[in-house]
């Protein structure tokens, strides 16, 4: 009888196993459409013959099959795709950045199509021409009343709109951080009891992903040791200790520390690495621009004006508030309160007289610095963002088009195809039934012995 009885235990950890391996199918379907499941598979092993090797028995009848089990299940994925992965969203998201907060800029001083920074000097020198040709007409000095605006306080503000996505990115980065310090306590808990952690593995890559993503920092494991991942050379994470980042903003620039040893850590790559080079490297180097041409545009209509008198015949009198840089530039108070002010005479008791006035719209055509006039330092910055959102966008297309890549191969290898959970289903489905015929017939044969035996 006791062949009968292993004739039932085979088909019992058959049953058992295609169970097991149906669970993990329908698990598979069921998160078809999670964001980073990778598919698992229950590998089946048979169970090692009876009697064991080395017995003598074993000499006697040969060893026996025992029947099946599930050894393990395994999920699908490749440490190199996800590594590229990883870099390519590091990366991605650093020019993303880059580029929305350049785009902005772009906009700033080009509101409109013939309203960029270059149009308004136009308007500007347009305005002394007409002065020139009737300098004793009102009307027409009120227009170089009109504020010169170069958009300079907007983009301060965007300085500050970037501080405030730098924040919320390095929140949502130590909410991941603490959240991948407790899925490593399961995990290893877990690996210890020689189970697997097959859907805590898969969310804790999600998060790394992420972690990337914001701040360019890559995950690293050794030989059977502890999760690592670095941000600059200083560590985020160490197995189950974390370390949090945290954000001071200067006149110089944004300070990124870390609780590890509280210096300063570079973040040049991830969507915090792209908002730091927008608001740090850029920015600033456009309002140096901005007041560089600013100056010059003072010093040189102020040169010539003092050389003037306006209406009331008074002479020796700046157009703009000296000293004035591209978010201060301004008009003198006595230009503010009469436009009579406003100088286009050479000579006194001249009302008629534009020639000073003719001389400022001449410095349109001046080289001034670098061999550039002022309207030609307008277009060159305006080149130079507009070669930066180009750059930027280019970028975003290189790695955009890469990231897809790696996708599509990442999902051939760990992605759910529905069609071929459902083939393998039929197919376990047909091991099943198989298995408990099995159990079926050993029991309907042990019961004609028990009653052929009268037992």
């Amino acid at each position: 009888m006791s062949g009968l009885f292993s004739t039932i235990n085979i088909g019992v950890s058959a049953l058992l196993a295609q169970r097991q391996a149906i669970d993990v199918r329908a698990h598979n379907i069921a998160n078809s459409n999670t964001d980073g499941y990778r598919r698992q598979e229950a590998l089946l092993g048979a169970v090692p013959g009876a009697p064991p090797a080395g017995n003598m028995n074993a000499l006697l009848g040969g060893q026996w099959g025992a029947g099946v089990r599930a050894i393990a299940v395994t999920h699908s994925h490749e440490s190199y795709l996800d590594l590229q992965a990883r870099l390519s969203d590091a990366a991605l998201g650093r020019w993303s950045m880059a580029s929305d907060m350049l785009h902005q800029v772009e906009t700033v001083l080009q509101t409109a199509p013939g309203e960029d920074l270059s149009a308004r000097l136009d308007q500007f020198w347009n305005a002394w021409e007409a002065v020139a040709v009737q300098p004793e007409d009102i009307g027409a000095r009120y227009a170089l009343r009109e504020p010169f605006r170069d958009g300079t306080a907007h983009i301060q503000s965007l300085r500050l709109t970037a501080d405030t996505g730098i924040r919320e990115r390095i929140e949502e980065a130590n909410t991941i951080i603490a959240e991948v310090v407790k899925l490593n306590r399961t995990i290893a808990t877990a690996l210890a009891e020689k189970r697997a952690p097959n859907d805590d593995l898969d969310r804790r890559d999600l998060l790394l992903n992420r972690l990337a993503e914001l701040t360019g920092a890559m995950p690293f494991t050794s030989e059977g040791g502890p999760l690592m991942v670095y941000l600059d050379g200083r560590p985020l994470i160490e197995g189950n200790r974390g370390y949090s980042l945290s954000l001071t903003t200067t006149t110089e620039g944004v300070e990124i520390r870390t609780s590890y040893d509280d210096e300063v850590v570079e973040v040049a790559g991830g969507e915090i690495g792209g908002l730091v080079y927008a608001r740090d490297v850029c920015l600033p180097h456009y309002l140096d621009e901005l007041d560089s041409l600013a100056g010059e545009l003072i010093a040189r209509v102020n040169e010539l004006h003092r050389q003037g008198y306006g209406l009331d015949n008074v002479g020796d009198r700046d157009f703009f508030l000296p000293d004035g840089t591209a978010g201060t530039i301004s008009l003198t108070a006595d230009i503010l309160s009469d436009v009579r002010a406003i100088a286009a005479a050479a000579d006194l008791d001249s009302p008629g007289d534009g020639s000073i006035a003719n001389q400022i719209a001449a410095l349109r055509g001046v080289k001034v610095s670098g061999e550039q006039t002022l309207n030609g330092m307008a277009q060159a910055l305006l080149g130079m963002i507009g070669g930066d959102v180009r750059t930027a966008d280019f970028q975003i297309e290189a790695y955009r088009a890469g990231r897809e890549q790696i996708r599509v191969q990442q999902q051939a290898i760990s992605g759910v195809n529905t069609d071929e959970e459902m083939a393998y289903l039929m197919e376990l489905q047909r091991a099943y039934e198989a298995a408990a015929r099995i159990v079926r017939v050993g029991d309907e044969l042990l019961g004609v012995v028990i009653e052929q035996l009268g037992v």
